[in-house]
């Protein structure tokens, strides 16, 4: 597992990442956390579980990482971890451990595999989680609004009639069963660097999509 610790990155090996999370009641997994921001908020907040951050650019994390090695005096958070991986290859070291795991308004790659869907990276993303977990996902829906942009990332149309039929089968053969699918206009409270860039101050619509990994 490579991790981000400020401007530098070191190797984490299984048996080291295994005896830090024994440390801790909990795992919380952010995907595509971008700048880290909310991963760092949620450790200070909750102490006693590892909150991980992972993306696929190791420098938009940077500097929440520097933030989170800084005494907790001065805001860090040890209980805070930035791993370099790509959603759709993540470490094996995740496998069954994750106790919640958040997609914060996905882009690119991430967010074609979670609204298409793509059932090898929907899997993946479930292996991560404990039976029971719950996976939560805010997808900014203008893109799909809009004909050039959707075309220009691959997307099909969405909204929350069609997730419901289209995300729903789909997400339950990876093991994931959605239980609740909310329209929000404007911001939310869980609030990320790019989702604050996407919403604040406008009526952007936002898919809220909850989902709990199955017990079987």
């Amino acid at each position: 597992m490579r991790i981000v610790e400020g401007k530098k990155q070191r190797d984490l090996s299984p048996e080291a990442f295994a005896d830090l999370a024994s440390g801790f009641a909990g795992i919380a997994l952010d995907l595509g956390t971008g700048d880290g921001s909310f991963v760092l908020r949620r450790a200070r907040t909750e102490p006693g579980v590892l909150c991980i951050g992972l993306d696929a650019v190791a420098e938009a994390m940077a500097e929440s990482a520097r933030r989170a090695r800084a005494k907790p005096a001065k805001g860090g958070a040890a209980n805070a971890l930035y791993v370099v991986a790509r959603a759709e290859d993540l470490p094996s070291e995740l496998a069954g451990r994750c106790d919640a795991i958040t997609i914060n308004y996905p882009w690119g790659s991430l967010l074609k595999a979670v609204s298409e869907p793509q059932q090898e990276v929907l899997a993946g993303i479930a292996a991560c989680a404990k039976p029971g977990a719950r996976v939560t996902l805010l997808i900014n829906l203008a893109p799909f609004e809009d004909p050039d942009q959707r075309d220009r990332l691959g997307l099909n149309e969405l909204d929350a009639e069609l997730a419901e039929q289209r995300l729903g089968p789909a997400y339950l053969a990876a093991g994931l069963k959605i239980g609740k699918i909310d329209l929000h206009l404007g911001e939310l409270p869980e609030r990320t660097s790019w989702g604050r860039r996407l919403v604040v101050g406008s009526r952007r619509k936002t898919l809220e999509i909850k989902s709990q990994k199955s017990y079987i």
